[in-house]
């Protein structure tokens, strides 16, 4: 494929399907190091869907509960002067229970290892084709922030998962789409576990 900057359909409206904002309440977490590259497939006429997204054997997702609108996610541009463009992704976290066993994971992420986040937006698009999303699958998310303070937010702790400077993803988060929303869906309330 050249890399000439060059648009190569238009860029539509679907008065069907008008954009909704915001995240479905459940997010999957995953590790970078538990993805199976070589089994994870793209679709052939557009490589920004993830076809199938497969962990290595015996690992799974984890589950982070949100209530409301309270996660969020998003992309920005980043301009390079000596390289290709690339975009920033950001997953907004709140956890709700300022638990140990949750102090603990938050512990964990801080020793800078690598994430994707998983998200189910509330806009799902046509056939509902568009509902997932996957943040951070070429380059990885980092812990960038971790905040709690007693007195603000009803305590919860707040914390991003983003790209790091000089190591941003190269295309706007992935679409995933499994066959089917219903595939998916199963895919990802099964947390992607693989036997």
């Amino acid at each position: 494929m050249a890399c000439e900057g060059l648009i190569t359909a238009d860029i539509l409206y679907d008065c069907d399907n008008s954009p909704v904002g915001g995240l479905e309440t459940d997010i999957i977490l995953v590790n970078v190091a538990d993805i199976d590259v070589a089994a994870t497939t793209f679709d052939a006429a557009n490589s920004d869907i993830v076809t199938n997204f497969q962990l290595l054997s015996g690992k799974t997702g984890f589950l982070l509960q949100g209530v409301k609108q309270i996660n969020s996610a998003s992309s920005e541009l980043v301009k390079k002067e000596f390289s290709s463009d690339k975009y920033t992704h950001t997953f907004n976290g709140v956890v709700l229970n300022v638990s140990a066993a949750n102090k603990q994971q938050v512990n964990i992420m801080s020793e800078g290892a690598k994430y994707v986040a998983v998200i189910d937006r509330k806009w799902k698009g046509a056939s509902n084709a568009e509902a997932f999303l996957i943040l951070g699958l070429e380059s990885g998310l980092e812990l960038q922030t971790a905040t709690w303070n007693s007195n603000e937010n009803d305590g919860v702790l707040q914390f991003s998962l983003a790209s790091t400077e000089g190591f941003e993803e190269p295309k706007l988060p992935n679409t995933l789409l499994e066959t089917d929303y219903a595939t998916t869906l199963a895919a990802f309330e099964a947390k992607f576990a693989q036997a």
